[in-house]
């Protein structure tokens, strides 16, 4: 999870955001399921609201959020874990999966 937070952190958002620690859990969840479509409205949505005593609406909201800090934070950055220059804000899912991609890829070289 501490590798998460840092990337999370390094596109410009942080725990003042209660998206921060979703989509953190997103990720989470989304590298577990590394050989499996992950479908976010009916496998991590829920899956958060749950722990975190909300709905799943609150949820999707929250990480839209974060999803547009990241956006204004560090576009650069963004660029370079998804391994091309983004013409568009991604949705939810494609940031998490382009996160857990990302760190996926860097725990495998080392």
């Amino acid at each position: 999870m501490k590798k998460v937070y840092g990337l999370i952190r390094r596109l410009g958002a942080n725990s003042k955001y209660k998206g921060y620690f979703f989509v953190a859990e997103a990720v989470k969840i989304s590298m577990g399921y590394q050989y499996k479509p992950l479908r976010i409205t009916k496998d991590i949505y829920p899956c958060l609201a749950r722990k975190y005593r909300s709905t799943p609406t609150n949820i999707e909201h929250d990480i839209r959020t974060m999803v547009n800090v990241c956006w204004e934070g560090n576009k650069k950055l963004l660029d370079e874990i998804a391994g091309y220059p983004l013409e568009y804000k991604p949705t939810n899912s494609e940031f998490i999966d382009m996160l857990a991609y990302y760190l996926r890829e860097i725990e495998e070289e080392n």
